[in-house]
């Protein structure tokens, strides 16, 4: 993570104040701890959909929730948000549902990892856009959103982020390039990188973009989702944000992959020792 230096001028009134309550041994632990709650509070927070029942993992997710399988000795979840932190992100919130004590276990209060970690709990089934409506009075502003089942590297989250701006959107999803789509469905996307459709998977084997769960979005996402009932991004928003023109694609040609199956689960595997994962 690239580090820089920087200074901070005090009013000397201020500087009074703290320099008589605060011991000059604990003066600078007690600002940059100061700084850094409020750099966590006014940051850019990331939700992470964890919640899902894992059915296509079989008996593995009976257990454990499928964010919490490891890859590479620490789960999918801790990679995600290893990732995200070494890009600038400090805040995160978990969307738990099914064995979420596990989750909240492992990582506690984020501390461990040098990060913020809250949680909003499902107490049924929510669906992906639901979760997002249930986590709503966590979030603070534009905010990242990210399935708890998948792992990439190479993602920079400052150009998606500049895209999303730029694009003026309301929601910007990432698309990722496979070699077969048939799993997943395409994307189609205009000249301008507004999404237009989302075209059923092929029967056969082909190669194209599809969607990653990595998403950006502003608050108005939360005007399109119902309250306490489920409801899906992929089946009842985002054909609505593609009505308005709202919705937009980010395209990455970097490594992802989606632990959907066994054999996904046993390729992400190959891929860590294959050094395709950090």
């Amino acid at each position: 993570m690239q580090k820089h230096r920087t200074s901070i001028e005090f009013p000397e009134d201020l500087w009074r104040q703290l320099s008589g309550r605060i011991s000059a041994r604990r003066r600078t632990a007690f600002i940059i701890e100061a700084v850094r709650d409020k750099l966590i509070r006014e940051s850019m927070r990331c939700l992470i959909l964890c919640g899902g029942f894992g059915v296509g993992m079989g008996p593995l997710s009976k257990s454990i929730p499928k964010a919490m399988m490891p890859v590479g000795y620490k789960p999918l979840l801790e990679h995600i948000i290893c990732k995200l932190r070494d890009q600038g992100f400090h805040y995160f919130i978990l969307a738990v549902s099914h064995l979420s004590e596990h989750i909240m276990r492992y990582f506690g209060d984020g501390g461990s990892l040098g990060v913020k970690i809250d949680y909003s709990l499902e107490k049924f089934p929510l669906g992906t856009a639901g979760a997002i409506k249930n986590a709503g009075s966590k979030l603070n502003g534009r905010f990242l959103v990210v399935y708890g089942d998948i792992l990439f590297n190479g993602l920079n989250i400052s150009g998606l982020l500049g895209f999303h701006e730029e694009k003026n959107a309301i929601a910007t999803m990432v698309l990722a390039r496979v070699e077969d789509a048939s799993r997943f469905g395409l994307v189609s996307v205009d000249d301008h990188g507004r999404v237009i459709a989302f075209r059923e998977k092929p029967k056969q084997p082909v190669p194209g973009f599809v969607n990653t769960g990595i998403y950006v979005f502003e608050p108005q996402i939360l005007d399109y989702i119902p309250a306490l009932t489920y409801c899906s991004l992929e089946e009842h928003v985002f054909p609505a944000l593609i009505e308005k023109e709202k919705l937009y694609a980010y395209p990455y040609n970097g490594y992802w992959v989606d632990i959907g199956s066994p054999e996904d689960y046993e390729q992400a595997w190959k891929d860590y020792f294959a050094g395709l994962i950090e």
